[in-house]
C-alpha cells in the first residue's frame, strides 16, 4: 500500500481494539453508540446525558456480498438476511459479531445502519399540472391511473381524508412501519397493513407532518369542501369554506407507504417491501424519497447509491437534493504550484460552542491530513494532532479527559483540554465504494468554560497534496459547516457539494426547488409572508447542489418547493406538545371521528413528489419509461427562463419542471397524437373492458389495437361506421388503437 504523503495523520481510535475491517465511518459510528450508552456525549452539548439502560444488542447493516457468493454464504455464517436486490443483502445481526462477519470471505463491504433525515395548487400552475388535470389538447386528462405511487417517509397520517376515495376507502394499497427493536432477534419489526385494515393505524410518529405533507403533494387526492384562510390582503386572510385546492399531482393513483425509523437499512427494507407489493399489482411505480445526507463519498458506487440503482430496474426513484445549499458544508479544491494546502475550520451551527459531527476527505491520490487547534488571538496553530499511518487501523483519539477513553492507544492531552472537552479523532483508508484514498475527522467538542470562554480556540482541518491534485472535504453539516473565521490564508466553506450524498447514484431523478408562494393564510386569521425569502420563480436559497468528482452535476432539475401547501399529519398537529397554532395552518376540515389539516412547509421535500407525481401521469401515458427515458424528457422539456438563464446552471440542471411540455414528449414518442389533431369524425367510449368506436361516414371498419411497443393485441374489422369490441382479456396499460390506418386514439385499460 502506498503511503500517505506526509506522517501528520490523526487517526480514529476506536478500530484499535479490532476493527481493522470495518470502515473509518463504521468505527465511528461504533465508538459514537459506546460513548452515548454511558453518557459520555450527547447533542445538547455541555450537560451528560443519561447513561442507557440497556447496550445494542443486534445492528442493522447493509452488506454488499463478494462476487462469487450468495444470500446462503452469509446465512451460514449466523447472518439474519431479510431481503437481496442484486448484489446487495439487507442483513441483522449481532453487534458483538460485526467484526467478524466484515471480515468473512463472502463479504464485499458491511455498512452498518446511517440516519438520513427528511430533507399545492400555485405550485400545479407554475409546473403545468394543472393543464393535465384538465386535458388541455389531450385525448384525456391524466391522473396517475393504474400506476403505484410511494413514498418512505416519517410523520405519516394515512387516514387523512387526502388519502380516500369517494366511498371512503382507503387509496393506500400497502402500508409498512419498520423500526428498530431490541427485542426482536432481527433488531427490527415490521408491521404491514392494506386497504382493508389500514384504519387500525395511526402513525409512526408524532414528532413531524413530513410523510403526511410528502405523500399529499405526491398523490392527495381530496377535492371536496374545505375550511381554508383565505388571504385577503397584506395583513389579514378570512376562513371560508371552498372547493380544496391544496390536492396533489397523481389525483387516481395507487399508494403505497414506508415509514418508521428513517435509517438507511430500514428504508430500504421499506423500499424492497413495496417493490414486492409492486409485483403483485403489475403496475408502473415511481418512488419519490425526499431524503438524505451529507456524509459520504458522494459518489455511486455507496451501497445505499448501488441499492438505488437496482430499484430504478423496477421503479422510478426521485430523490431530494438536499436542504443545505446556502450552508457551506463542502470544500472542494485543485491544489497548485503556489498553494499545495486546503485548511479550514470546524464552524459551530447548532449551538455556539458545540462542534459534534464529522468531516470527509477523499483524493485520487494519496495526501496528509492533520486535526489542528487554532488560537484566534494569536493567529497561529497551537497543538497538531497527528500520529501513525496505518490504513484503516486505530490510533490515537485526541481528548481531554479518561471520561472520553476507548482503547488503549488514546492520548489525554493537556493542550488539547485547556480549548476543550471532548475528543477528535481521524484515520485514513482506500475508500471501499470510490477507490480513492481517504480520511475521516470525527470530533466532539465543547469550549473550555474558563479556559476558552471567548472562544480563541477553534478546531480545523489542514490537508496537504500535490499540484493538480483534487481534494474534496464534506462535512455532515448536522451541527457544524466549514468557515475561514476571517483568518488570512484559510479556505471557506462552499455550498457546490451540498447535493446529498443518497443523490449520487446513476439511475435516480434528483430535485432541486424553486419558489411558488411568498405569503399564505393562517387560520388565525392573518396573512404570513417569507420576507422576500421565497420570491415566486426564483431560486429556493437553500436548495442544494453539487458537481461531482466523475463530472456530472445535480440535481437534474428543479420544481416548486417553497412553499407548498399539503396535507398534515392530525396526531402531530394536535399534539400540545408541538405547539401548533392557527398560524401553522392554511386549512382544516372536522369528520365525526377525526379532524383534517393542511399547512405549508419548504423545502426540496415538497419538489420531490411534485416531479414523482408528474412522472406517475406520465407513466399513465407510457407505463414503459425508464429513468433515462425520463432524464432525457425533463432535460428536452423543462423551462429555462430568465431565472433559470441568469443563475447558478448547477443549482438550476436543466431548468423549471414542466409535467406538461413533459407529458406531450411522452405522448410524441409513443406516436400518439393530441386530441387537437385527432379526426372529430371518430368517436370512442366505454363501459367498463367494452369500448365502442364509432367512425362517422364510414362503410367499413378495420381496428387494431396495440401496446406501446407496437405489437398488435387485438384487431377486429366490421361492415358499417361502427364497432364493438372487448379488452378484458388484455392487461392493464395503454395502448394505442387505430381505425382504418389512419385515424388513431390513445385507450387506457384499467
Amino acid at each position: 500500500m502506498k503511503k500517505l504523503l506526509l506522517p501528520a495523520i490523526l487517526l480514529l481510535g476506536c478500530a484499535a481494539d479490532g476493527y481493522g475491517y470495518l470502515s473509518l465511518t463504521d468505527q465511528a459510528l461504533l465508538r459514537r453508540q459506546r460513548m452515548e450508552q454511558r453518557g459520555a456525549v450527547n447533542s445538547r452539548g455541555p450537560r451528560k446525558a443519561a447513561p442507557q439502560a440497556n447496550a445494542e444488542h443486534v445492528s442493522l447493516a447493509m452488506i454488499k456480498i463478494a462476487d462469487g457468493y450468495d444470500r446462503a454464504d452469509l446465512e451460514a455464517e449466523g447472518v439474519t438476511v431479510s431481503s437481496v436486490r442484486g448484489a446487495i443483502a439487507l442483513v441483522s445481526l449481532p453487534t458483538s459479531d460485526v467484526e467478524r462477519v466484515a471480515a468473512l470471505p463472502c463479504v464485499h463491504t458491511l455498512e452498518l445502519a446511517r440516519e438520513l433525515r427528511t430533507n399545492m395548487d400555485q405550485a400545479r400552475a407554475f409546473s403545468t399540472v394543472q393543464q393535465i388535470h384538465e386535458g388541455a389538447e389531450l385525448d384525456h386528462a391524466y391522473t396517475g391511473a393504474g400506476v403505484l405511487t410511494a413514498v418512505v417517509d416519517g410523520g405519516v397520517d394515512p387516514n387523512h381524508i387526502n388519502f380516500r376515495n369517494d366511498d371512503g376507502s382507503s387509496r393506500i394499497g400497502y402500508l409498512i412501519h419498520s423500526y428498530i427493536d431490541n427485542k426482536s432477534s432481527d433488531g427490527w419489526t415490521g408491521e404491514r397493513y392494506d386497504r382493508d385494515n389500514i384504519w387500525r393505524f395511526t402513525t409512526d410518529t408524532e414528532d413531524t407532518f413530513h410523510g403526511t405533507h410528502t405523500l399529499g403533494i405526491l398523490a392527495g387526492g381530496y377535492r371536496g369542501k374545505i375550511d381554508a384562510a383565505v388571504v385577503q390582503n397584506t395583513q389579514l386572510s378570512t376562513i371560508e369554506t371552498i372547493d380544496n385546492p391544496y390536492y396533489g399531482v397523481a389525483t387516481e393513483a395507487d399508494m403505497a407507504v414506508g415509514c418508521g425509523d428513517l435509517v438507511d437499512r430500514l428504508i430500504a427494507e421499506n423500499i424492497d417491501q413495496i417493490l414486492n407489493y409492486r409485483y403483485a399489482t403489475g403496475a408502473p411505480c415511481v418512488l419519490s424519497l425526499s431524503l438524505g445526507s451529507n456524509t459520504g463519498s458522494h459518489s455511486p458506487e455507496s451501497l445505499m447509491a448501488q441499492f438505488l440503482d437496482e430499484v430504478s430496474k423496477e421503479a422510478i426513484v426521485v430523490l431530494s437534493a438536499g436542504n443545505e445549499g446556502d450552508v457551506p458544508l463542502a470544500l472542494i479544491k485543485t491544489l497548485s504550484e503556489d498553494k499545495t494546502e486546503a485548511k479550514t475550520f470546524v464552524l459551530p451551527t447548532y449551538q455556539s460552542n458545540l462542534r459534534y459531527g464529522q468531516v470527509y476527505f477523499y483524493s485520487d491520490k494519496p495526501f496528509s491530513m492533520q486535526g489542528v487547534i487554532y488560537n484566534k488571538e494569536r493567529e497561529r496553530v497551537s497543538y497538531r494532532m497527528a500520529v501513525g499511518e496505518t490504513q484503516g487501523q486505530g490510533e490515537p483519539v485526541y481528548h481531554c479527559s479518561s471520561d472520553f477513553y476507548e482503547s488503549s492507544t488514546d492520548v489525554v492531552s493537556t493542550q488539547f483540554s485547556n480549548a476543550f472537552s471532548g475528543y477528535v479523532g481521524v484515520g485514513w483508508d482506500v475508500d471501499t465504494y470510490s477507490g480513492q484514498y481517504m480520511c475521516l475527522m470525527d470530533y466532539y467538542t465543547v469550549d473550555n468554560a474558563s479556559k476558552n470562554a471567548k472562544g480563541n480556540y477553534i478546531l480545523g482541518f489542514i490537508v496537504t497534496g500535490e499540484p493538480g491534485q483534487r481534494i474534496e472535504c464534506y462535512c455532515d453539516g448536522i451541527y457544524t459547516c466549514l468557515d475561514d473565521y476571517d483568518q488570512d490564508g484559510w479556505d471557506n466553506g462552499m455550498t457546490d457539494g451540498t447535493i446529498s450524498d443518497m443523490a449520487c447514484g446513476y439511475n435516480s431523478i434528483v430535485v432541486g426547488a424553486y419558489n411558488t408562494r411568498e405569503v399564505y393564510g393562517g387560520m388565525d386569521g392573518y396573512a404570513y409572508h417569507y420576507n422576500g425569502a421565497f420570491t415566486p420563480g426564483k431560486m429556493t436559497p437553500f436548495s442544494s447542489y453539487g458537481t461531482l468528482a466523475d463530472g456530472r452535476t445535480l440535481p437534474h432539475v428543479c420544481a416548486p418547493g417553497a412553499s407548498i401547501i399539503s396535507s398534515t399529519s392530525s396526531y402531530y398537529t394536535e399534539n400540545p406538545e408541538n405547539y401548533v397554532t392557527g398560524a401553522a395552518l392554511s386549512a382544516r376540515l372536522d369528520e365525526d371521528d377525526r379532524s383534517n389539516y393542511w399547512c405549508p412547509a419548504a423545502g426540496t421535500s415538497m419538489a420531490t413528489p411534485f416531479v414523482a407525481g408528474a412522472i406517475a401521469l406520465w407513466l399513465e401515458a407510457d407505463p414503459t419509461l425508464t429513468a433515462e427515458d425520463v432524464k432525457g424528457i425533463i432535460a428536452r422539456t423543462s423551462l429555462r427562463d430568465e431565472e433559470v438563464e441568469s443563475g447558478n446552471p448547477v443549482q438550476w440542471g436543466a431548468g423549471k419542471f414542466d409535467a406538461y411540455a413533459g407529458l406531450k414528449e411522452v405522448l410524441r414518442m409513443a406516436g400518439v397524437t393530441s386530441a387537437s389533431a385527432e379526426s372529430s369524425d371518430l368517436m370512442v367510449s366505454h363501459q367498463g373492458a367494452v369500448w365502442n368506436v364509432f367512425l362517422a361516414g364510414a362503410k367499413s371498419m378495420e381496428v387494431s389495437v396495440c401496446n406501446l411497443s407496437g405489437a398488435t393485441v387485438l384487431r377486429k374489422s366490421v361492415a358499417g361506421d361502427e364497432l364493438s369490441f372487448d379488452t378484458s382479456a388484455l392487461s392493464k396499460g395503454v395502448y394505442v388503437l387505430t381505425v382504418n390506418g389512419s385515424h388513431s386514439r390513445k385507450i387506457a385499460v384499467k
